[in-house]
């Protein structure tokens, strides 16, 4: 017999093993016929800094039966699972990308019996990670493997973060599948989950294996290079393979294909858009990074508790409306205790991005520092918003002169000058101090400075002398949406399904990964009714 009990609130002083069955015995249960207590999430409540504490949700067991309904307790039932079969003529599709999308895409149809062959322009992690390495250390840059693409996604080197505001049925499946794959357990009921880089290229080689036990193919150093269209249909891929250190182009025939190409895939949206695929503007956002030291970020959300033993290192998340504009200003991709790197994809430019490990113990905490970006806002062809990004990644190129990024105290930002004093930081490629007034539009600029105003007088420590500014950061998401239809088809490419956040419809792992099962089931099952 099972039930949940919601809201359980335990000082960290206490000891959390022994509270937690103290209030399920307040509830009428006898301690003895406790069998199991599983967290199903567990939160920190910080806004008393003198009094910091744990809030859980928890499912119990019980040795034996009781009567639930008079202690005012609701048991668990189980719930029919809805079952989807494949249709009768899918045999077989293409995934392009290797990213959360596409793996789960590529796990859910090898689940239906349907082969996926999966094409990934960038490197089997084992080989992308060296690669990374590489260019973190010699500045030599892979176009198609790097931090943006490669097995994985970009995702992979930004810490793991599993927080999402999707609500999905899928949204246990991808839990599990991570644990199972080599995931911590706790990502099942932490409030804030994350898996941590070193342990996701664990996660990612075991995913991959289990889908080629399962039926399916990859093909790595594989990028495409056009796709054929035939009345509207999608026929089938061009893809240019790195074949012993020789590129070969080869033609795959399918009638099936789903698009995970992640955010950063720009050559493919031109490709797209000269077929006439279906595409729009949509909203995105651009800023920098900020750095502190991890101890004062710590002091910031836990006050006199920061270095309590049951206290990890502390995450803020940031939000500023500048309601005139309707426009958002907010922290995005916070990684407590990691570190900041380099994420060019492309050849002459520059950008960051923030990433952590498993136990995220590194002496700095990053976060983006990101302005909304409307639609259009730059201007109203299709790629204006992509043109927009492609300008300050290769403004920060010249101004440094390689891959490397610029810095600003916060300080100095806001009273625009140039910062004189060298700074510490976990960026570890060349750093170059520059007044990053000069870098934004006016819309970028003042908007992030108004936020960071408000944020100087209501957030001890997150402006000032530790508080550096490093940048750009332009790839918090795409710019650009691949229009499609309540089943995940192209409005107007027959067969051609676009997923995940390069298309357009996620926003990180765990949405990306859902949007991937999701497309699947709608696409390929005979629960769809399709016209």
């Amino acid at each position: 017999m099972r039930f949940i009990l919601n809201n359980i609130i335990i000082s960290i002083e206490k000891n959390q093993d022994i509270e937690l069955r103290k209030e399920i015995v307040k509830r009428g249960i006898k301690e003895s016929n406790i069998k199991k207590i599983e967290y199903l999430k567990r939160s920190i409540d910080s806004r008393k800094k003198s009094d910091i504490k744990f809030v859980y949700n928890i499912e119990v067991s019980l040795f034996e039966s009781v009567n639930l309904e008079r202690l005012g307790l609701t048991p668990i039932t189980c719930q029919e699972e809805i079952r989807y079969e494949k249709r009768d003529e899918i045999d077989e599709i293409i995934i392009i990308g290797a990213g959360p999308a596409g793996i789960f895409a590529a796990l859910r149809a090898c689940e239906l019996g349907i082969k996926p062959i999966i094409f990934e322009r960038g490197e089997m992690i084992e080989d992308r990670d060296k690669t990374v390495e590489k260019f973190m250390k010699y500045s030599i840059l892979n176009p198609n493997s790097n931090i943006q693409f490669g097995e994985g996604g970009a995702g992979t080197y930004s810490d793991g973060k599993l927080n999402t505001r999707v609500k999905s049925r899928y949204m246990d499946k991808i839990f599990y599948e991570l644990v199972e794959n080599g995931a911590q357990k706790q990502i099942l009921w932490d409030y804030k989950p994350h898996i941590g880089t070193d342990i996701l290229k664990i996660v990612i080689k075991n995913l991959r294996e289990k889908i080629i036990s399962l039926g399916g193919k990859f093909y790595f150093n594989s990028l495409v290079t056009d796709f054929i269209i035939e009345k509207n249909q999608i026929k089938g891929i061009k893809v240019e393979s790195l074949k012993s250190n020789i590129r070969v182009e080869e033609i795959f025939k399918c009638d099936n294909i789903m698009l995970g190409i992640g955010h950063s895939s720009r050559d493919t949206y031109r490709i797209l858009n000269r077929l006439g695929v279906c595409m729009e503007n949509k909203p995105f956002a651009v800023g920098t990074r900020i750095e502190h030291p991890v101890e004062d970020i710590n002091f910031m959300q836990y006050g006199k508790m920061a270095n309590h033993p049951n206290l990890e290192t502390a995450t803020y998340n940031l939000t500023y409306n500048n309601h005139q504009e309707k426009r958002g200003i907010f922290s995005f991709c916070m990684c407590p205790g990691g570190v900041i790197v380099n994420a060019s994809s492309e050849r002459g430019g520059s950008l960051v991005n923030g990433m952590s490990y498993s136990k995220r113990d590194g002496k700095f905490s990053n976060s983006a520092l990101v302005v909304g970006v409307k639609a259009n806002e730059f201007g109203d062809e299709l790629f204006s918003g992509m043109k927009f990004q492609e300008k300050l990644e290769k403004e920060m190129y010249r101004i440094v002169g390689d891959y490397g990024a610029v810095y600003q105290n916060t300080s100095d930002f806001l009273k625009g000058r140039e910062t004189k004093k060298s700074i510490s930081s976990s960026y570890e490629m060349e750093l170059k101090s520059y007044d990053m007034n000069k870098i934004f539009p006016d819309v970028i600029r003042d908007n992030m400075k108004m936020a960071m105003r408000y944020w100087e007088k209501t957030q001890i420590n997150f402006i000032g002398r530790n508080a550096n500014l490093i940048g750009v950061e332009t790839r918090t998401s795409a710019p650009i949406r691949i229009v499609r239809n309540e089943f995940g088809e192209s409005v107007n490419i027959k067969g051609l399904y676009p997923i995940g956040e390069g298309a357009g419809y996620a926003g990180g792992i765990v949405s990306a990964g859902i949007d991937g099962m999701k497309i699947v089931d709608l696409a390929f099952t005979k629960k769809t009714e399709r016209g």
